[in-house]
Parts: structure tokens; sequence; C-alpha cells
């Protein structure tokens, strides 16, 4: 029961959230298209029957649906699956009476968005402005593709840069060693207190977090680091090993690479960025949480990491509920302040989440974007499109895949809510 009640209770901030960064996706997807000139058929903001539509002047139906889990834009005449193949495709004129009659019905139909002279397109017994999705050319249909991934690597690069422009960001004069537990892997790799860290994994360090992420994502492979002693710069190789940890307030385990350092720092302040600095921090910042990314997909590849590294709606929401109880049950912070930590937290996960839902749908797989891609770049260099057959097969084996791997993760993922509210004997 308290674990149903926790869900009802924070469902509706993460629905918020994930509804926010699939809106922007979708929205890259359609303002491409746009410029290309398709003819949208619908843009909506979650699954099943509308609770509100409307038409616009271009003849695209704009809905919100009851099933908060997503969203999509749909072109005239565009492949999404399997089933999108036998679809009546839009309607053409092939004599001069039905080239009238069309004509006809498109005088008295005409969207107030459609001009004289423009392409137009007659669906769905509807004369919407623009012409068919397959129409287009194979690189028109790519840049379509890729515009989803993109306006979501955009968002979180604008995120991050109003996060460091308005919140500022953490910065320490020094991140320096307190202490180095004995037998670990940074005793073995000749780390000392009163080490100055000033390079971790290839990237400079201005916070303890900086060292933490560089070990945390890399257990059982080394990672270099540089410290300043004394005068002189010593560069250091440690191995972290996986060890499991257990965050009580956030009621989540994880498995972390640990190279065993008690870190500190001096002089730590938050600086506020001016616009210039803001946007390279936004670009610095998404361009790390995609190389972490690559990271992790490299070691799942490679069978050094397993899949409960990854994570679906449901820990998504696991980490919602977390940082938002651990942040209002802060002791002597008045509630403003609680409400503005709960924003700027919502914002960096909502900038996090669009970086990861714009790479996973660049990975080749049929019914994602990258599947897309890859489909319509092979008809791009053979000049003509794959066989109904093998788009068949692709689809399916593509949907199918992700509904298995969404199952394996959503399992693991309920595993991990239920054992943070029933940990059992430790």
């Amino acid at each position: 029961m308290d674990v149903i009640l926790w869900v009802l209770t924070y469902a509706p901030v993460f629905l918020l959230i994930i509804s926010v960064v699939i809106t922007v996706h979708e929205l890259g997807h359609y303002w491409v298209g746009r410029m290309f000139g398709a003819a949208v058929e619908s843009f909506a903001i979650g699954f099943g029957n509308p609770i509100v539509e409307k038409r616009d002047g271009r003849g695209t139906r704009w809905r919100l649906n009851w099933i908060p889990l997503g969203g999509f834009v749909k072109f005239v005449g565009e492949v999404q699956l399997a089933q999108d193949l036998k679809q009546e495709l839009p309607q053409t004129a092939e004599t001069e009476e039905e080239a009238a009659r069309l004509a006809e019905v498109a005088r008295a139909t005409r969207p107030k968005g459609a001009l004289e002279g423009k392409p137009t397109t007659f669906h769905d017994n509807q004369i919407l402005v623009g012409r068919p999705y397959n129409l287009l050319n194979p690189w028109q249909r790519i840049a379509v593709s890729l515009g989803g991934p993109f306006a979501n690597f955009v968002f979180a690069i604008a995120a991050f840069a109003v996060i460091g422009g308005v919140q500022g960001v953490p910065q320490a004069q020094e991140v320096f060693v307190r202490g180095v537990i004995a037998g670990e892997a940074a005793d073995r790799a000749g780390f000392k207190a009163g080490d100055v860290v000033i390079e971790a994994g290839g990237r400079p360090v201005t916070t303890a977090q900086d060292i933490i992420m560089a070990t945390q994502l890399s257990a059982g492979e080394a990672v270099s680091y540089r410290v300043l002693r004394g005068e002189e710069t010593v560069a250091l190789l440690a191995t972290p090993v996986e060890q499991e940890l257990v965050d009580s307030g956030m009621r989540m385990k994880q498995k972390v690479g640990r190279i065993g350092l008690d870190l500190g720092h001096r002089d730590t302040s938050i600086r506020s960025l001016n616009p210039i600095e803001a946007v390279n921090y936004g670009l610095q910042r998404t361009a790390e949480s995609i190389g972490q990314t690559v990271n992790v997909l490299r070691r799942l590849i490679t069978g050094k990491e397993g899949i409960e590294k990854l994570s679906g709606p449901v820990g998504i929401l696991h980490l919602t509920g977390g940082v938002t109880e651990m942040t209002m049950n802060q002791e002597n912070v008045d509630l403003g302040a609680k409400i503005m930590q709960l924003f700027w937290m919502y914002f960096h996960l909502a900038a996090l989440l669009s970086i990861g839902i714009g790479f996973f749908n660049l990975l080749p797989i049929p019914v994602l974007d990258g599947g897309a891609v890859v489909m319509t770049l092979a008809e791009a260099l053979t000049g003509k499109a794959l066989p109904e057959k093998a788009q068949n097969a692709g689809l399916t084996f593509g949907l199918v895949s992700l509904v298995v791997f969404a199952l394996l993760v959503t399992w693991q993922d309920i595993g991990r809510l239920i054992s943070g509210f029933f940990p059992g004997p430790a």
C-alpha cells in the first residue's frame, strides 16, 4: 500500500517532466518536416482518445490525449509501424476528371494556411497544406528523422545554459585528498593525503563530483588521474572496484565504481555565468552527458556492465520521487527555498532525460529514428526504396525488440522500487 500511495503522489510530476521532453522531441520532427513542406496529419501529446482537439489552418490535428505517456507527430504518407505499409496512400489524380474533382474539393475545403500554387494533399477526406512525406527525397526524410534527437540536444544545451546563468555553478579553488583507504585502489595507485586532484578521466576537476563521475562509471577499467603534490604534477592510474551503495534517502541501491578516496574542497563558491559562458557550459555539460551515455553503452556491449545499469519510466519515477522526498524533508529550510530547489532539480532532470531520449532514438533500430535513418540512407545510396517485405520484417523486429527491452527494464525498475521500501535484512 505504501508503494502505491508513493507512486500516485509522484507520478504527476514524472509525467509532466517526461511529457515536456517528448513534446520537444516531436516538435523537432514537426518543424524540420514543415521546413521541407511535408503535410502533417496530426501532432499529439499522449496516446489514446483526445481530451481536446483542434485543427489548425494547415489542416493539422493538434491533440491532447488521455494517456500521458509520450506523444507523436504523424506526417501524411509516413511509415512508422509495419501496418503503415498497408495504409491508404494520399490521393492523387490519374485522369483529367479526377484531377478536376480534387481541384474542386481543394477549392471548397482549402485550409486558411494554404496558398494558391502551394502543394496540398488530400487525405482522410481533408485537404492538408504540404505534400506527402513519402514524396520528400531521402536526404530530406533523414533530416526529419534527425530533427527529434537534435531538438532534444538543443533543449539540454539551453537548459544547462539557463542553470549556469541563473542558478550558477559550484567551483572549488582546490579539490584535495583528505584521506586514502588502506588497501583500496587509490592506495595501490599511489594517492596520498594532501594531493590536489586537477584531472580525472581526462577532464579538468572543478568539484569532487567530477572525480566521482569519472570513477563511478568505470568499474573494472583503469582511470587516469593527475594530481598536484607540492610543486610536482603526478600522473596516477587506478582501477575502480564495483561496490553496491545504499541510499536510504533516495530508497535506492546502485552499483558503482570506487577507488577509496576521501575528498575535500577548499574555497567553494557558486559563480553565475555570463551569457557566453552559460552557452559554453550548456554545450560542455551536454557533450559530457552524451559521452557518459556512450561509455555505458560500450560497457553494456562489451559485457562490463549488465542491463541493471539502465532505467525506464519506473526508474525515472523512482528518481523523481526520491529527489522530491529528500528536498522536502530538509530541516531548517523554508518552503519557498525547497520549492525553488525542486524546480531546479526537475529542470536539471529534464535536461538529462532529453539527452537520454535523444541518444536512445539515434540507435539504429527500426521504429526508432536511427533505424529510419539507416533504411532511408540505404534508399539514398541504392536509388530505390527497400522492398516492402524487408521494411515489414525490420519494423516488426524493431517493435518486438523494444517491447522485450522495455519489459526487462521495467521489471528490474519495479524490483528496485520495491526493495527501496522493503530492503530486507542488512
